[in-house]
């Protein structure tokens, strides 16, 4: 794994902590990476359980699943 992307997980998490309901497009731009890359990787932590999303319109909004419920 790319050293920038060591603690990515860690990072997404922390940023819904602090402010739940980001979309995609929200989330690339703050950690600085393609929107195409951060949508997989947030279907992988979807995948994992970390993460839900909920669709308003056109886009994903993702919560942190521990603390969203």
């Amino acid at each position: 794994m790319p050293r920038e992307y060591s603690n990515l997980k860690a990072k997404i998490l922390k940023l819904l902590d602090e402010n739940p309901a980001q979309s995609v497009k929200e989330l690339a731009k703050q950690l600085k990476v393609n929107r195409s890359f951060i949508a997989g990787y947030l279907q992988a932590l979807e995948d994992e359980g970390y993460v839900r999303f909920k669709r308003i319109g056109p886009a994903k909004v993702y919560f942190n699943r521990k603390k969203s419920g």
